[in-house]
């Protein structure tokens, strides 16, 4: 890949105002490590989104989209090709009764408020998740047995040939952690979520209780990525973590939180490779001792 053509082109489409070039990536995520990425791109809307495809496309560099950096952990070398965070066009919120059009950037935290103020009930469990709709979506987000498959009637994507495509809920085969759009080389836009009519002050006392039990069982207080692992069947990740001793166990500035064992917080200046090294080591514990082969939850990007 030719940096050079790469700003050629963008100039030539008239979109080098969205573009960084070598831009870090540790303050772009919630556990505030990484390295750059050679490409970051903003686009505002579809216009600009696509034009940043074709591009892609036409040059063979890959792409991934970014939305609020949760769940993610950039390696410290970085990333080489294209990191795409949808801005602007892919933030707005439209209403119509009980119906909600919401593009793929919005927070989640900021929808569950909306959504309070309309008196809709659907969203509480989302009142704490720091991701993007987009995220949400593709990782099916869940919080004490409610999840995005529950208020999602259908979405809309770009593909890898730039065509816009909408795909409803039956066909998204949300499962846990997961939708079928997971495997896919697609960019989501946006989507419709169907809520229900409520009593405000019940959906705001279930928002509080929700927010309430987050602080008290999660580091909300230090940087992290949420959960690392995905709860094996039959099984909570944090009980079998702690049961082999890594609860509290350090390497640099990285640590296995004391609150929650399913989190590794960033402590100040903690490296990528501090976060793997934890990573690495709860999966061999918990291998070794239970038989047990721990599935990521976490998306781990880039180079060491």
């Amino acid at each position: 890949m030719n940096i050079d053509i790469i700003k050629d082109e963008c100039k030539r489409q008239g979109i080098s105002r969205i573009i960084k070039y070598d831009e870090p990536l540790n303050n772009h995520t919630s556990l505030r490590i990484g390295g750059s990425a050679d490409i970051f791109c903003s686009p505002n809307n579809i216009e600009d989104l696509k034009k940043v495809v074709f591009i892609s496309k036409e040059h063979n560099m890959p792409f991934r989209v970014m939305g609020n950096g949760t769940n993610l952990l950039i390696l410290d070398g970085g990333i080489r090709g294209l990191v795409i965070n949808l801005n602007k066009d892919f933030k707005k919120i439209e209403f119509s009764d009980k119906i909600i059009k919401v593009g793929a950037g919005v927070s989640l935290a900021l929808l569950s408020k909306m959504a309070l103020d309309r008196e809709l009930s659907g969203l509480e469990f989302a009142c704490a998740i720091p991701g993007a709709l987009g995220g949400a979506i593709i990782n099916n987000a869940s919080f004490k047995g409610e999840c995005m498959a529950d208020v999602v009637q259908n979405v809309t994507f770009l593909t890898r040939e730039n065509r816009i495509e909408k795909i409803s809920k039956s066909n998204l085969n949300f499962n846990y952690r997961e939708c079928n759009l997971k495997s896919e080389s697609v960019i989501i836009l946006e989507a419709t979520l169907m809520l229900k009519k409520g009593n405000k002050e019940e959906i705001e006392s279930k928002i509080k209780q929700n927010i309430e039990i987050r602080k008290t069982s999660q580091p909300l207080d230090k940087f992290s990525a949420g959960s690392i692992f995905k709860n094996p069947p039959g099984y909570y990740a944090g009980e079998l973590i702690e049961k082999v001793g890594a609860k509290g166990l350090t390497r640099g500035k990285a640590e296995v939180s004391t609150r929650h064992a399913n989190f590794i917080v960033n402590n100040g200046g903690a490296s990528a490779r501090d976060i793997l090294y934890l990573i690495e080591e709860i999966e061999k514990r918990v291998t070794k001792n239970f038989g047990i082969k721990l599935e990521r939850e976490i998306e781990i990007w880039g180079e060491p």
